[in-house]
């Protein structure tokens, strides 16, 4: 695998780990109203971008279905997100392990799909699920808004595994970028029509808030989601989507030196420096 490729892992995994930092400073805002932003400012910087720097070709009717049904996913999958993190505001750890589980549905998808499975792939998924279980272990708790918090995390997981599958079956006949750029869209518009039926004001932000709200779209959306979307043409779907297992890590550092009453314990340092050990292994695997 070329050095480029690494560099690019490397920088998603950064980028996407700051989408808990971000919202956390929106915490008074709703999960919706938060993922709606990022979505839309994304898909409008990328939608002025592409019209000057491509000129891209009309896309299959097959392409066209596969794209909106992950882009509706992808708006569930925020929305699940950011309402894990609402409930668990001390616990940023919790819900991004749980919200970055998304290579172990992935591998089943791929599995049932009748794809071949590497040993390598998978002692190293679960290595990476060995340190999010030991990172997470420490605060185990039965506390309600943490089991909701959790389930919703995992189902956010569900959703961005297809998400993944999906992105690898277009983006063989499709660029990259008008993948990342028309799913943005997509999952815009499910969560506009699920906030105009929840009544939610997706107007009431201050401009702090949009500042924030700029931020979220920018860097772990364009730089991460988009970086990620684009590997998959070079790396199979599991391998793609384990590499977000590193968000909590890095998150819980970020969390640590920025918020007051957050953890960052032996049991974090450990199960973070297991989680990158097993995604080194993950990345050694070819598509």
């Amino acid at each position: 695998m070329s050095f480029r490729i690494y560099i690019l892992l490397f920088l998603a995994m950064f980028a996407v780990s700051t989408s808990p930092i971000i919202a956390r400073y929106l915490d008074h805002l709703s999960p919706i109203t938060i993922a709606l932003w990022r979505m839309v400012i994304a898909a409008f910087i990328m939608s002025c971008y592409g019209y000057y720097r491509y000129d891209f070709k009309p896309m299959s009717s097959a392409n066209h279905i596969k794209i909106v049904i992950a882009g509706i996913l992808l708006g569930i999958h925020f929305a699940l997100f950011y309402g894990a993190i609402a409930l668990m505001p001390n616990n940023i750890a919790n819900a991004t392990v749980f919200g970055t589980m998304a290579p172990l549905f992935a591998l089943f998808i791929e599995i049932y799909f009748g794809k071949s499975i590497g040993k390598k792939l998978i002692f190293g998924l679960l290595i990476v699920l060995l340190g999010s279980s030991i990172m997470f272990i420490y605060d185990f708790s039965i506390d309600n808004n943490l089991t909701i918090g959790n389930i919703l995390a995992i189902l956010c997981s569900i959703c961005f595994a297809f998400v993944f599958i999906l992105s690898d079956q277009v983006n063989k006949t499709e660029h990259s970028f008008n993948f990342s750029k028309n799913v943005f869209m997509y999952a815009s518009l499910t969560l506009l029509l699920v906030g105009i039926v929840m009544n939610i004001p997706f107007f009431k932000i201050s401009f702090s808030d949009f500042i924030l709200l700029f931020l979220l779209g920018v860097i772990p959306t364009i730089m991460g989601h988009s970086i990620l979307y684009y590997l998959v043409k070079y790396l199979r779907p599991t391998i793609v989507a384990s590499i977000p297992l590193g968000e909590p890590f890095i998150a819980s550092i970020f969390a640590y030196f920025l918020f007051e009453g957050q953890d960052f314990n032996v049991s974090i340092i450990l199960g973070g420096l297991t989680t990158l050990l097993g995604l080194f292994i993950i990345i050694q695997n070819k598509k």
